[in-house]
């Protein structure tokens, strides 16, 4: 990994407080990306989960599942999600990313979008049972989407391009002060996985 590919984003917070993303592009290779863009595909036991939006039950615009202690879950909207162990080569590449950021990681939101029509909407990372300031750590393989930030009070907004094989690292305070979404983009076919790290 060149030094020169890793990037520092400054982020306002609140209360004259600063944050940072950093963001590595080309943090994997091509092939290790293909790779395990393959194999998360192929390997994940991707679950559909449902919302409840004004009494109608609707699907998640995507695929998902938890990684983690087997008798923990996680929750968010509404959605519970029952942690499964963590497969061989996801342990190998949330250690990597642990080698690479400096920080701990032990669970692990997995995402599937299927074309340019499943999305994420406006949302912060920030459950109490993340404990206070999580840091997230997000890599991305397959097709390059949006990454949106918006900030909470003064709605700033801020863009980055997520590439096959880029490794985005969000700092203490960033969930309490920004949301973030992938929007849906029409005439997308190709496929993206992404991987959210966190501590519990």
């Amino acid at each position: 990994m060149d030094l020169f590919d890793r990037q520092v984003i400054p982020l306002t917070l609140s209360n004259d407080r600063a944050s940072e993303i950093i963001f590595w592009p080309k943090w994997l290779d091509p092939t290790a990306a293909d790779k395990l863009l393959n194999t998360a595909i192929s390997k994940t036991p991707w679950r559909q989960d449902f919302m409840r939006i004004m009494g109608k039950k609707i699907p998640v615009p995507r695929l998902q599942n938890w990684f983690g202690e087997p008798n923990t879950s996680y929750t968010y909207s509404g959605i519970r999600l029952q942690a499964i162990a963590f497969p061989a080569w996801l342990d190998e590449l949330r250690i990597d990313v642990e080698n690479e950021t400096g920080r701990r990681f032990n669970r692990a939101l997995v995402n599937y979008y299927r074309s340019g029509q499943d999305s994420v909407d406006w949302h912060a990372d920030n459950e109490p049972e993340l404990g206070f300031e999580p840091v997230i750590a997000s890599v991305s393989v397959g097709c390059e989407r949006i990454f949106q930030l918006r900030h909470n009070v003064s709605k700033q907004k801020v863009k980055i391009n997520l590439p096959h094989g880029s490794l985005l690292l969000m700092g203490a305070g960033i969930q309490e002060n920004w949301q973030h979404s992938i929007a849906k983009v029409k005439g997308i076919d190709d496929p993206r996985v992404n991987f959210t790290f966190r501590c519990m």
